[in-house]
């Protein structure tokens, strides 16, 4: 499989906020329209490798939710829901043979499972797709409080207001170094502190 770098996947995802006008929160089954993918609910047998939450099949320009899962995607207003369909798109635009940016010997033209947890190659790249279409960088940080926040309030209300969960909100900004979580597990602003320094910033 071809190596597609991380930044390579975030502005592929800033192209597609450009092109389609998007905003915090967007609808992302327009988003599909506009792609010119359906999309359609089916029960899908889980895998070894970990539950199934969607599948792209390229040849029929479809993605397709697992019904058995569906209280898990529609929670949080479809937070779930919205990161799955992101991750297909990701499959579509990065991996679909004909228009991807790299190939994978997992499409066979048929389908492409989107399986949950799965440290595969091509699974890590559609989830980081995914959270760099739903939490661009750029809007993302223009959307941080202005000064060093401590506490579980900020993170919720950004990922109320980008249409994820807490935990991916979570995730993409712990990856970009914009918070980390003190010994209490709560969340603070900033990279974590290197062992031994202690936090910058007391309550």
């Amino acid at each position: 499989m071809t190596f597609i770098p991380e930044a390579r996947l975030e502005a592929r995802a800033v192209e597609l906020w450009h092109r389609h006008s998007l905003n915090p929160g967007f609808d992302v089954e327009r988003l599909l329209d506009e792609l010119e993918l359906g999309l359609s609910w089916e029960r899908i047998d889980n895998q070894e490798e970990g539950d199934v939450l969607g599948q792209l099949l390229p040849n029929k320009r479809l993605v397709l939710l697992n019904e058995a899962h569906y209280e898990r995607l529609e929670a949080r207003d479809g937070a779930q829901r919205r990161f799955t369909i992101g991750h297909e798109i990701g499959h579509w635009l990065l991996h679909a043979p004909g228009g991807g940016l790299g190939s994978s010997p997992l499409f066979d033209g048929e389908r492409v499972l989107c399986r949950d947890g799965s440290r595969q190659a091509i699974e890590r790249q559609a989830e980081m797709f995914s959270a760099a279409l739903m939490m661009p960088r750029e809007v993302l940080q223009a959307q941080l409080p202005s000064s060093p926040w401590h506490g579980w309030g900020p993170l919720y209300r950004l990922a109320e207001l980008f249409g994820v969960s807490p935990t991916a909100m979570q995730i993409r900004l712990e990856r970009l170094d914009w918070m980390h979580l003190e010994e209490d597990e709560k969340p603070r602003s900033g990279p974590a502190p290197t062992p031994g320094q202690g936090s910058l910033f007391a309550d």
